[in-house]
């Protein structure tokens, strides 16, 4: 982990030093890890870590970062605890498509929508799984405690669904730029999974982390 640059005076609105970003991709590892791990275990599938990328962007640069058109399922959590924001899952529709198959033991591909109550519930408790393991490991590694909402599910394109979740976090912190923490996991094998993690943190619970951060590797 990089060295800090300069002194941090707190102002995340418009970007993060070298030391931050290195701060955040390192906790997204740790707690990517712990999430990916437990969906291997539900799965059988072993599944690989992109390295996490943090961006602060406004809400009108958003849909650069993102594959806007993509047909996406997934959950929104609100955070609360040690550390308050909300969090998104997100599966692209192939991927929600063959978890639904894995968890409700049907042939490869037999699944070709999400619209029953079982199949949306597959999708939940996949995502939720992963939500809380994600949230697991930052509070492992801060020793304080995180409390997910139930999730909210939805099945839509990809800019709606990010969009959704920036109006919360607008709303919440009356700010107009967001910090997207993006950790994609993925099994490469043809019709595997992949999906991504995005973290959506009040600023004063991100000032907290990389204050918290940097004592640890001083």
């Amino acid at each position: 982990m990089s060295e800090k640059e300069e002194d941090w005076d707190g102002d995340l609105e418009f970007e993060l030093n070298a030391f931050q970003k290195d701060a955040l991709n390192e906790l997204g590892n740790i707690a990517s890890c712990h999430a990916v791990t437990s969906l291997a275990e539900m799965t059988g599938v072993t599944i690989d870590i992109e390295v996490p990328t943090v961006d602060i962007v406004s809400i009108e640069d958003t849909e650069k970062l993102i594959e806007a058109e993509k047909m996406v399922a997934g959950i929104f959590v609100q955070i609360d605890g040690g550390f308050s924001g909300y969090l998104q899952v997100l599966f692209p529709e192939r991927s929600a498509l063959h978890l639904v198959d894995i968890l409700m033991g049907k042939t490869p591909g037999e699944t070709k929508t999400i619209a029953t109550e079982m199949e949306e519930s597959a999708v939940v408790e996949i995502g939720n799984m992963l939500a809380s393991s994600f949230c697991d490991g930052i509070a492992d590694f801060f020793q304080f405690s995180l409390m997910p909402s139930p999730p909210s599910f939805a099945f839509d394109m990809m800019g709606a669904m990010v969009e959704s979740a920036i109006i919360a976090v607008v709303q919440a912190q009356e700010t107009e730029h967001v910090i997207l923490f993006r950790c994609d996991f993925q099994e490469e094998t043809e019709g595997g999974i992949y999906g991504y993690i995005l973290l959506f943190p009040h600023p004063d619970s991100l000032k907290n982390m990389l204050s918290m951060l940097e004592a640890e590797v001083r």
